[in-house]
């Protein structure tokens, strides 16, 4: 079983990464697609989910053939962006 790796966009293998997880807020919503951009980077992620321009989110993303597709999309309201980053590069440095 596969399970989603908590990842920043920039950290993405799409050789070897087949789940994973990012936190972002949404930059660009398309007819079947969105953007969505962390302190990295920004990918584009297929998804037939409504989500909103300016929206924090945890995207829950298949790897196939170099594309992104959203499994699950969970809408973060309220979450503190910085608060979180600095949270997860205190969580690395720790060996997590």
């Amino acid at each position: 079983m596969l399970h989603y790796k908590p990842k920043r966009i920039s950290e993405i293998d799409f050789k070897k990464d087949k789940k994973v997880a990012i936190v972002g807020r949404v930059l660009e919503v398309g007819e079947k697609f969105f953007v969505v951009g962390d302190a990295t980077e920004k990918i584009e992620v297929e998804s037939e989910e409504g989500v909103e321009e300016g929206e924090i989110v945890r995207v829950f993303c298949s790897i196939e053939e170099n594309k992104i597709k959203a499994d699950i999309v969970q809408r973060l309201d309220g979450l503190d962006l910085n608060l979180y980053r600095k949270t997860e590069e205190l969580y690395k440095k720790m060996g997590g």
